[in-house]
């Protein structure tokens, strides 16, 4: 379904000088596939999915999503079929909108609509979204985004994500910035949400545990190759001890 076909990607350095962080990469991930991706910093991770969602361009070679070229469309274009949740809580929704809004928006994503078009939808609707969400958000219809806890606000931004059934869900480290405790209930909320909607997922990790436990394929980069690529039979013989083992040779 996607195809990363022989990407290249070079950097340059203040001095003028080339890092060369993809060279030839290609990657074809199933129509279904949830894959997490670890690696060391600087590896290539995040590259990777900023050249899928079209914040890069590859140096070289082409991105394809089933018969369509990507590589020909703009990053605003993508976000019609893509869609991303990032690191940072406060990124995916507007902090002075309330919840309501916010979902509204989402809900009427692509549509040439205003804000008073935007809210027709029902509350009994937008409450059937946060349906079975630990972190109560369906209480906090009317309350400013900036209010809500960041687990909350993580929870919300992957509704948001979600609702319109993109082709595609990029998780850029999703759960880094939150405890332990709330970061398995997003895991948790995320494995519900890609499971029901069969969305296709990426999703970087540094969290080995979250990393092994979900999804169904474990990419390992390193230097912006491909050192490990394991399927679901494959992934359930690995322990965290293997890939900490991993990172030492790779280093």
């Amino acid at each position: 379904m996607l195809k990363i076909k022989s990407i290249s990607k070079s950097f340059y350095n203040p001095y003028g000088g080339e890092n060369k962080l993809f060279n030839n990469l290609s990657l074809d991930i199933k129509k279904g596939d949830f894959v997490s991706i670890i690696g060391s910093n600087g590896t290539g991770k995040s590259t990777l999915l900023n050249i899928i969602s079209g914040v890069l361009k590859e140096s070289k070679g082409e991105v394809l999503l089933g018969n369509k070229k990507l590589t020909s469309l703009p990053e605003h274009k993508r976000t019609q079929i893509i869609s991303r949740v990032f690191q940072n809580p406060s990124l995916g929704t507007c902090p002075t909108m309330t919840v309501r809004e916010n979902l509204s928006l989402a809900l009427n994503k692509n549509k040439l609509l205003n804000l008073k078009g935007c809210l027709r939808h029902k509350k009994e609707t937008l409450e059937d979204l946060l349906k079975n969400i630990s972190l109560d958000l369906n209480k906090y219809l009317d309350v400013k985004v900036k209010y809500l806890s960041g687990g909350q606000r993580q929870a919300l931004s992957l509704v948001m994500a979600t609702v319109s059934e993109p082709e595609v869900l990029l998780l850029d480290e999703h759960t880094a910035a939150l405890d332990p405790k709330t970061s398995n209930e997003i895991m948790e909320l995320t494995k519900d949400i890609v499971k029901k909607k069969e969305i296709t997922t990426l999703m970087v990790t540094h969290n080995l545990r979250h990393a092994l436990n979900y999804g169904n394929r474990l990419i390992m980069l390193h230097k912006g190759k491909i050192i490990l690529d394991a399927n679901r039979k494959e992934k359930k013989e690995i322990t965290i001890e293997n890939i900490l083992k991993k990172f030492e040779y790779a280093v």
